[in-house]
């Protein structure tokens, strides 16, 4: 199969002429720009925010010791906050993921911890429901449109208007012309991938390194799936209205209905009653110590701290130790709860992961996640990373807290520093291979349809 050179070349001059190409590559511009914009301005007010912790903490901690002067350090010790953060990784601003719904900093207090791990800022209902319109977004949702725009007519066109004999008679074959065509439609599309991925990269600031061409691949890849199913389309042979018709549906479907349905099956299916359950097995282990002996509670303690059995705790009276060891106590017949909660939410990871390789759209979407670190597991490690700092103030304090040591006669900012979590550079392989996969029996199934079709319109010129 060769394909006639000029009329390729009067293929793009007439693509890159026509009104589809103009409107919808300035459409998708536009909305690259705003995405661009929008992903710079939702991280570089949470990186602000996370900026002024320090100073908030600090100015904090010497309040708390001013107020504290002359009490103990048993009394002074329930007020204090210890901010905690979760700084954004420089592919944020590419893809927010769950980043606009889970916190990005968490303050905690000496208290029981499960009740404190959960807590979120409002946000706009709108937005939860649209989802943010970041370059991601652009791409996993934009980009199939532009390419159903580009592509539903590439065959259906020259059947309606009857031009097959002038294409008959300018190329040897067929197929030679309909190649043509598609070839310069995913030159042109991909053409405007890589421009709007460049500019991203300059926009965003992403830095030039694995994680970068990680997401140009998934993009890519994405690009070329969507190419493929427009290409099947177009191979069944039927009118324009009936290709735009079906590749809508086709979009609507996997971008919206079998996500919406997938994510019903994933609730279903691995429920998550645990996580009434930490917080209400925490507060009755908590607060049912009020009504209790106190000795029960202090040999829970013992039993983790046996280096404050030492200290007596009164029984007919408030103890300071005594009432962080309720605390504790609290933590501890949450535990199991929490650590189901913790495996139940990695579960659902799991199964997600597991759906996506029936759906291109959600493998793109979790892959381009999990390279910027805003999907569910990096979450969760945030949130482990918190309960440990939790556990290092504790232990840092309660020595000062048994001994009855007066405020003013410790260092405040002498606790262990929270550390954030480091990027972590995770394979997202499975994704990209899910999306290969489809593209390349979209590709197939193509090719079997030309073949049939080309064979009958060739039959019927020739007749």
């Amino acid at each position: 199969m060769k394909i006639n050179m000029k009329v390729l070349f009067l293929e793009i001059k007439n693509f890159l002429l026509g009104k589809t190409v103009l409107i919808g590559a300035i459409s998708l511009l536009l909305f690259g720009f705003y995405s661009f914009y929008h992903g710079n301005q939702v991280i570089d007010r949470q990186q602000k925010t996370i900026a002024f912790v320090p100073d908030v903490q600090k100015h904090h901690l010497q309040e708390i010791a001013r107020h504290g002067t002359g009490k103990m350090v048993g009394s002074t010790a329930y007020y204090p906050f210890f901010y905690t953060t979760n700084p954004a990784s420089p592919w944020e601003k590419f893809s927010i993921g769950q980043r606009d719904v889970n916190p990005f900093t968490l303050k905690v207090k000496m208290l029981a911890i499960e009740g404190q791990l959960y807590d979120s800022e409002l946000t706009n209902p709108l937005t939860l429901l649209v989802g943010n319109l970041d370059a991601s977004f652009v791409f996993i949702f934009l980009f199939p449109l532009l390419i159903i725009a580009f592509t539903y007519n590439v065959l259906s066109e020259e059947q309606e208007n009857g031009v097959w004999k002038i294409v008959r008679t300018t190329s040897d074959s067929i197929g030679a012309a309909i190649a043509g065509k598609l070839l310069v439609r995913l030159a042109i599309i991909l053409t405007t991938t890589l421009l709007v991925f460049l500019t991203a990269v300059v926009a965003l600031q992403l830095p030039v390194s694995a994680p970068t061409f990680q997401l140009l691949l998934v993009v890519l890849l994405y690009v070329l799936f969507w190419f493929t199913i427009s290409v099947l389309v177009i191979a069944l042979g039927k009118s324009s209205s009936f290709n735009a018709t079906t590749l809508v549906c086709i979009w609507i479907f996997l971008a919206i209905l079998f996500p919406g349905v997938a994510n019903i099956a994933v609730n279903n299916s691995i429920p998550v009653p645990e996580a009434a359950e930490t917080a209400i097995r925490q507060r009755e282990g908590y607060h049912a110590k009020w009504d209790q002996p106190k000795k029960p509670t202090m040999e829970k303690f013992y039993a983790v701290y046996p280096q404050y059995r030492k200290y007596a705790i009164s029984e007919d009276k408030y103890s300071p130790g005594w009432y962080y060891a309720m605390q504790f106590s609290g933590d501890l017949e949450s535990a199991n709860s929490s650590e189901k909660l913790f495996e139940k939410l990695m579960q659902r990871q799991t199964l997600s992961e597991r759906i996506a390789r029936f759906n291109p759209v959600i493998a793109a979407q979790q892959s381009l996640n999990k390279v910027a670190n805003t999907d569910l597991t990096s979450h969760i490690r945030y949130l482990q990373s918190v309960k440990a700092h939790h556990r290092q103030i504790r232990e840092y304090f309660y020595p000062f807290i048994f001994e009855d040591t007066p405020t003013e006669s410790i260092n405040w900012a002498g606790y262990p520093a929270y550390r954030p979590n480091q990027y972590l550079q995770e394979p997202v392989r499975g994704g990209m291979i899910a999306i290969l996969i489809w593209a390349a029996g979209s590709l197939i199934a193509a090719q079997i349809l030309f073949k049939r079709n080309f064979i009958k319109i060739k039959d019927i010129q020739n007749a």
